[in-house]
């Protein structure tokens, strides 16, 4: 099942074969005696809610989250992305990880309970969306009500339960456009935006060391700390002028404790005192934000990681994920826990995506089980 999906190209960005998609998934759910429906948008999106006919209707309600949408494939790839094989574990394709491994995960775990015969303690609901990698799918989300939300869009090395914030910047930084062959009748906006980028740089480094969670990170900090980087630089208009602006675009993400709000004040203040410290013609516009979160609701969060460490085999970590997830659309409404495929280490995003067949089948377990566990 897997591969099939794997192979069908759902590009967000070009809402790629998406009827066929949200088709083929409600197909494959009937074919497992699974009741499915599709369910499109205002924008035209289509979106998939899978539940189990004779599950408990009076029981807590568990929304399993994922979408079937994908980032583009881009170049650079070693074989066709939408060519799906395995090989050494790990089944290799876009969309792999992110997300299609989990829509398989949680549709066979909803099927081997109803094939089983076990019993249900919750009342689960399966809800695929489309348009997840480009923020259309923020409607359907909202629209989503349930006891408990599992995002199956992470990884699988911890139990997560919040994800960072952010605050994107535009630094402007301007000089005196001039001929080239005559460059000391201008200033070098490209040169005075170098100053800038290194001090983003060292104070990007000292936030991660004083700017500290109370939570672990998934992976690599100890703690999940603020951090900060320039993303984009643009300057110049040809090669024989010497360029009058020089933008950089500055990308922070706040830990959960933060209020985004006040840390795009911060950083932006702290940019203007830098400019004003040296002498340099800058402007600083802060061109979004957004908080983070977490779930407080201690006793869902043990219920659902001594899950998890039963399927694993091991203890687990309770973490926050570095990036952001789908989990701010819903956590205002109920807790919400993740776990899924996303391994740090299986490319998504980027190029040869896989994912390990051993936590496609964790996920599967996990979903099962929480499925037969009072919440």
């Amino acid at each position: 099942m897997l591969s099939k999906l794997v192979s069908i190209d759902t590009t967000s960005t070009e809402r790629k074969n998406f009827e066929k998609m949200a088709d083929i998934l409600v197909e494959e759910s009937q074919r497992m005696n699974l009741t499915a429906e599709k369910r499109t948008d205002k924008r035209g999106i289509p979106h998939v809610l899978v539940s189990v006919p004779g599950a408990p209707k009076k029981a807590k309600k568990v929304i399993f989250v994922t979408h079937y949408d994908i980032v583009p494939a881009g170049e650079g790839w070693d074989f066709d992305p939408f060519k799906p094989f395995v090989r050494d574990g790990k089944l290799y394709g876009r969309g792999a990880a992110d997300n299609k491994s989990n829509i398989v995960a949680a549709l066979v775990a909803f099927h081997e309970v109803l094939e089983e015969n076990l019993q249900l303690k919750v009342n689960p609901v399966l809800a695929v969306a489309g348009g997840e990698e480009t923020g259309e799918s923020e409607g359907f989300f909202k629209t989503l009500e349930g006891d408990l939300a599992v995002i199956l869009d992470v990884g699988c090395e911890s139990i997560s339960i919040g994800a960072s914030g952010s605050v994107r910047l535009v630094v402007k930084v301007f000089g005196q456009q001039a001929h080239s062959a005559y460059p000391y009748k201008g200033v070098n906006a490209i040169y005075e935006a170098v100053k800038v980028i290194e001090f983003i740089k060292r104070k990007a480094e000292e936030f991660e060391k004083t700017v500290l969670s109370k939570f672990p990170a998934p992976t690599h900090y100890e703690r999940l700390p603020r951090r900060m980087s320039a993303t984009m630089v643009s300057g110049g208009v040809a090669a024989n002028i010497i360029p009058g602006e020089c933008n950089i675009t500055v990308d922070v993400r706040t830990i959960p404790e933060e209020n985004a709000k006040e840390v795009a004040k911060e950083v932006g203040d702290m940019l203007e005192h830098f400019a004003k410290e040296n002498k340099l013609n800058m402007m600083v516009e802060v061109k979004s934000f957004s908080n983070g979160w977490y779930t407080a609701d201690e006793k869902v969060v043990n219920t659902v990681r001594k899950v998890a460490e039963e399927v694993v085999g091991k203890p687990l970590k309770v973490s926050v994920e570095l990036g952001g997830t789908d989990g701010r659309y819903l956590i205002e409404r109920m807790p919400v826990v993740q776990f899924g495929t996303l391994r740090e280490d299986t490319n998504f995003h980027g190029i040869n995506e896989f994912v390990y067949l051993t936590d496609l089948m964790i996920v599967k377990s996990f979903v099962k089980r929480l499925l037969a566990t009072e919440l």
